[in-house]
């Protein structure tokens, strides 16, 4: 643009265009002017105008290139009216334009900041799903630890209300402990051991008779009569009793015990070609009435041995009172 100005304008100095043909070239001029860029130039200058300032200075300029075009034609003196006038609009289009590549050139700029902040911006969105991401773990992992504490709530309250439970029965237990205890030791002591008294066999009988354990070791409370071989019960309670008895020279032992006069327990040992002295017993606990009796039988053709050995014994004690 600024050469087809200088064209015009040596042009114009050098008086090579008359007034006709200048006319006609201006206007094929002006038509290839605006043909190109008219259309352009006029919508960038419309889009500058909404600019304040820079509309000034497009003004500014624009006059100062109207002044000076045509001066400098009025200076040589061969400048036509319509020729300056020509000069002065193509300094003002020239002007316009300039200003329309500056403003093209930072609209390039700005585009280039716009673009830095469209990656900026989809770096941040980026850092902002992978916040979301954590974010969303982290609360998915909050909720499974709540199940859990949850689960270990209820399991805490089974766990105490077992606890609870056992710690009840201790002290019913305890309780019970105590109520033997005292009654032990507020009631009456009774334990006796004894065993057969003589040397050798006692002879078989045809019938069940009863045994006298005659040597006493115990008799606390004087429950047991070593002249019957009979135990009386003074208090009603739980009694533990055991035996023990021991034939001699191959012969069998049969042997019971009695509560009043029902067989309890029983405890037997036959001969046998390999086994040359034969033995047995038993026991096991009684709930007795006061008054009960409990005693020892010898089975009928039976044998069994005394001797200061003493392994034919009979023996008991209260366990507690009922």
């Amino acid at each position: 643009m600024g050469g087809l100005t200088l064209t015009l304008l040596l042009l114009c100095l050098s008086g090579t265009l008359g007034e006709d043909a200048g006319e006609d070239n201006l206007n094929d001029i002006m038509e290839e002017i605006h043909s190109e860029q008219g259309h352009n130039i006029e919508n960038e200058y419309k889009t500058h105008n909404q600019h304040s300032e820079q509309e000034q200075d497009i003004e500014s300029e624009v006059i100062f290139k109207q002044n000076q075009a045509p001066s400098l034609a009025e200076t040589n003196g061969s400048c036509q009216p319509d020729m300056c006038n020509l000069l002065r609009h193509l300094g003002a289009m020239e002007a316009r334009l300039t200003t329309a590549e500056n403003q093209l050139e930072e609209l390039s700029n700005m585009e280039a900041i716009v673009a830095l902040l469209q990656r900026e911006t989809e770096f941040q969105a980026a850092q902002l799903r992978v916040m979301e991401t954590k974010l969303s773990t982290s609360e998915s992992l909050i909720k499974s630890m709540k199940r859990e504490n949850e689960v270990q709530e209820r399991k805490l309250q089974v766990f105490s209300f077992r606890v609870n439970a056992t710690e009840f029965r201790v002290e019913q237990q305890q309780i019970l402990l105590d109520e033997l205890r005292r009654q032990n030791e507020d009631g009456p002591k009774i334990a006796f051991t004894a065993a057969l008294g003589g040397d050798g066999h006692i002879p078989p009988s045809e019938r069940e008779t009863n045994l006298a354990f005659s040597n006493v070791f115990t008799n606390v409370g004087d429950a047991y009569n070593p002249g019957s071989g009979i135990f009386n019960a003074p208090v009603k309670g739980v009694y533990y009793f055991s035996f023990s008895s021991f034939a001699n020279s191959q012969h069998n032992v049969c042997v019971s015990l009695f509560k009043n006069n029902m067989r309890m327990l029983s405890a037997c040992d036959h001969r046998s070609e390999h086994d040359s002295t034969d033995s047995s017993g038993n026991g096991g606990t009684l709930h007795l009435e006061q008054g009960d009796h409990v005693y020892m039988t010898l089975h009928a053709h039976s044998h069994i041995f005394a001797d200061y050995h003493n392994r034919s014994t009979f023996r008991g004690f209260l366990l507690f009172r009922t």
